[in-house]
């Protein structure tokens, strides 16, 4: 069957069938049919020519370039037919209202008429979740990004209810069975599965047909039109309510994230500055953190300008902050001002606990978890009265196999939720039904070929996916075979098969596409969580989930040095999780998951602990499950880019609930990666860090003090009095911006003494040149996830830095310095260009 590029209607009908050829000469619409050579001319009232998906060359090809990809890369049976072939060559047309269209021109969807807005959240719904819904109700195509544990089954699962309500059709759809069963599971659970069938493949409808259900009996659940609306009134109320505590409740999971966060850096602070936080500074009773950021920045100036804290300011000074101790002033600036960083600390680690304690005694009088069970019990409510109004106690006509595709029609109608794999969606039911939406889950591992399959059955798309998990694996023989077909089409690369799934492509393709980001976290420990929200989601995510358990949450063992680590396998690695890790901590009756990235290693670990109730397998076959414990054995003697692939270590480490403990080689890591990172950050929380010449970077007092004062310096935002400071900060936030980059972060004028630990290499007028306050970098990039820096920038005005000047002496001193402890600094002059490509290829370097 040959696609169609355009549709001929003739009074009304399709004829594209009949027709042989076709052309318009002037008002006229002139028609050959098959098997004859006679014209017929129509005029344009009669003959209408309708656009496809697939009318522009370009959208034709791109259709062309996927159909050849299923003929190379699809499955065949046993008879050698390729099922994904046979289903590109089922598709005899195309509309432009279906959501293909998108995929083929690389453009927004036509528009649909204006849809209904959600109104009931059944299955219970957060801030994040609520926008997601909305906006798929909205838009003919959006996107929600699902991060581990932020509820993409739930989301999918009120998009299902509400579209049901509406009288729609929803196909849920995957690249496996275990995505979709996991939501048939949720909706049997609230007593609802009835309206669902698990279709797809040949088996898979005989397993249907042969186990088709009752409908559930549903007359309890009967309503009045005057209790159905008295019902959703309280619903409607009841849900902007639960919105504005919702707000408090992520208000509140950042804060206690904060609270944690503080009082690790304070202890790393004691640490390093162990003298001098034991003085206590008389300030005034209610002091806030913000005033003494604030003396701080008054000191710091006044330090610059040399300026001396005379008895008028020392009177203003005690109305402002209530300090009354002369002898504070006999203290240099360095000492003052280590002061105010002493007790900016103990002040916000108050005032957030204060915040806290506010927060949780306003969701405790609002009743919030009571409250959101009484509205999902109402919206489940009227959920089934709905579906108990639509079914009316019939009694189900049970389905035949060849019925499926007969009488589609009249299945959707019963069955509204249709569920399949991307694969053999089109399988399910005939070939000329479209259905309202098409909702692709785990998009990530979803080809761009079989991704289109179920795109081309679809009116409206909702695609739920994490680039940052694993993608779908594509081997090196496809490789080279798909990669040679994209070249001779001439694509753009976002259709590169072997680069790219279906989300990744549909995100490079259509990036103004409505996206939503699920930020709520329900999953893990909020240690192991706040890691990959570092690392890999910009800090965008909030935790909800706390510490109940007494188990450190994050741990890494080191095997001894050498080469343990063969073809794969790592024995050394497995002796020490079974005899050192499990024992110790207390690991024998825990549900425990050990992951490893290669197959190697999980079957001999699968060997090692057959007889117990211990899951190996590798993190790829563990995206999507979760453990209380997870074991993370690295195997490598160093650490290979497979094994560091940074998708893979976020699956790897979003699986832990309670505790994720790493075992890595003992061999010293040559580079920085994203294991080091990992370990980085675990030393850095565990406070386990091997005594460095440099210190951990107080990134929280630093930002705090960044934010006050570009406020007294701007209210437009600037960082800096100097322009040339504001752009560079600017291109920095710039480059930081970028995926690989985003582990790292920048502060403003880090004063050098509070960077080097030790003095020891120094000579007298060294010691003396940074110990002054004055002495900074005037930006410091360093890992967010270790706290460790990475990199000095310098900005040199020509005239100020010129060879020659005292300044530019100074800058000489200052490099010599770092040298010495092996830390890098770029100089940017002012008179100078290629900043930004200078800068990033420094960090690549690093």
């Amino acid at each position: 069957m040959s696609l169609k590029r355009e549709l001929i209607y003739i009074d009304g009908k399709d004829q594209t069938d009949r027709i042989e050829k076709y052309s318009n000469q002037g008002n006229k619409c002139v028609i050959v049919f098959k098997n004859s050579d006679r014209e017929f001319h129509y005029g344009k009232n009669r003959a209408k020519i309708v656009r496809t998906s697939v009318s522009e060359e370009k959208a034709f090809n791109v259709f062309n370039y996927l159909h050849e990809i299923a003929d190379t890369v699809g499955l065949k049976t046993d008879e050698g037919s390729n099922i994904l072939s046979r289903s590109y060559k089922s598709i005899s047309v195309i509309p432009e209202y279906c959501i293909l269209s998108s995929l083929l021109n690389g453009s927004l969807p036509y528009s649909l008429s204006k849809n209904k807005n959600p109104i009931l959240f059944p299955f219970g719904f957060n801030i994040s979740q609520q926008k997601a819904v909305n906006t798929a109700f909205s838009n003919n195509l959006s996107i929600i990004e699902g991060p581990p544990g932020t509820g993409k089954t739930q989301t999918i699962l009120n998009i299902i209810a509400n579209a049901v309500l509406n009288g729609q059709s929803v196909a849920v759809v995957s690249s496996n069975n275990s995505a979709t069963k996991n939501v048939y599971e949720k909706l049997e659970k609230n007593g609802v599965e009835f309206i669902a069938a698990l279709l797809g493949n040949s088996q898979n409808k005989k397993e249907f047909i042969a186990s088709q259900k009752e409908i559930n009996e549903l007359s309890q659940f009967n309503l009045t039109d005057v209790q159905k609306a008295e019902i959703k009134e309280k619903c409607i109320t009841l849900a902007d309510q639960l919105t504005e505590n919702l707000s408090k409740k992520n208000e509140l999971a950042t804060l206690k994230l904060e609270l944690e966060n503080t009082r690790l850096e304070y202890e790393h602070f004691k640490e390093a500055y162990e003298e001098n936080t034991e003085k206590n500074v008389g300030f005034k009773k209610n002091i806030t953190a913000n005033k003494i950021l604030e003396f701080w920045i008054t000191l710091k100036s006044l330090s610059e300008k040399r300026r001396k804290i005379n008895f008028f300011r020392r009177i203003m000074y005690w109305f402002k902050y209530g300090i009354k101790d002369k002898a504070f002033y006999m203290n240099s600036f360095d000492e003052m001002i280590l002061s105010c960083q002493s007790m900016f600390y103990p002040l916000r680690i108050h005032e957030i606990s204060v915040r806290i304690s506010s927060l949780e005694q306003s969701l405790k009088d609002f009743a919030f978890d009571h409250k959101m069970k009484e509205y999902t019990d109402m919206s489940m409510q009227l959920f089934k009265a709905e579906l108990c109004k639509r079914y009316n106690h019939q009694k189900r006509v049970p389905y035949t196999i060849s019925e499926l595709r007969q009488k589609s029609g009249e299945f959707i109608k019963d069955y509204p939720v249709i569920m399949s794999t991307t694969y053999s969606l089109r399988q399910s039911l005939s070939d000329n039904l479209y259905y309202d939406y098409v909702i692709i889950d785990e998009a990530s591992q979803v080809d761009l070929a079989t991704g289109a399959l179920a795109l081309s059955c679809a009116k409206r798309a909702v695609i739920v996916g994490d680039v940052n998990q694993l993608p779908n694996v594509v081997n090196s023989g496809t490789q080279i075979k798909t990669d040679r077909i994209f070249d001779a089409y001439k694509l753009k690369e976002p259709y590169r098969y072997s680069n790219h799934s279906l989300l990744s492509s549909i995100l490079e393709l259509l990036p103004t596409a409505p996206k939503t980001l699920l930020k709520e976290h329900y999953r893990c420990n909020p240690k192991i969580i706040e890691f990959c929200n570092k690392k890999f989601y910009d800090d965008q995510l909030i935790v909800h989930t706390e510490h109940t358990t007494n188990r450190q949450p994050l741990i890494v063992y080191k095997t001894t040095q050498g080469n343990h680590a063969r073809e794969r396998m790592n024995q050394r690695q497995i002796d020490i999780i079974k005899h050192e890790i499990i024992p110790s901590q207390n690991l024998e009756n825990v549900d425990l998951g050990i992951v490893t990235p290669y197959r190697n290693q999980t079957y001999a670990l699968q060997k090692t602990f057959k007889e117990t109730s211990i899951k190996a397998d590798t993190v790829d076959k563990f995206q999507g499950r979760e453990n209380e414990v997870i074991i993370l054995s690295t195997v490598d003697n160093e650490i290979s880019d497979f094994t560091d692939n940074p998708n893979r270590l976020n699956v790897a480490v979003s699986r832990a609930i309670d505790q994720l403990i790493v075992v890595v080689s003992g061999n010293e890591m040559e580079k920085e990666n994203n294991i080091s990172d990992l370990i980085k950050y675990i030393e850095y929380n565990n406070f386990s860090i091997i005594q460095s010449e440099l210190n951990s970077i107080f990134d929280l007092l630093y930002q705090g003090y960044e934010d006050k004062r570009s406020k007294i310096i701007e209210k437009s935002g600037k960082v800096s009095e100097f322009d040339s400071e504001n752009l560079m900060y600017g291109l920095i936030k710039q480059v930081l911006a970028e995926e690989k980059f985003l582990k790292y972060n920048v502060l403003l004028h880090y004063p050098i003494r509070q960077l080097i630990r030790d003095y020891s290499k120094l000579d007298d007028q060294e010691i003396k040149y940074v110990s002054n306050s004055m002495t900074h970098l005037d930006f410091l990039i360093y890992n967010k996830l270790g706290k460790t820096p990475v990199l000095g920038i310098e900005v040199d005005g020509f005239e100020f830095h010129k060879q020659g000047t005292r300044q530019e002496e100074r800058d000489r001193m200052k490099d010599r310095i770092l040298e010495k402890y092996n830390f890098p600094i770029l100089r940017f002059g002012t008179n100078e260009s290629k900043e930004k490509e200078k800068l990033i290829n420094k960090l690549n370097e690093l």
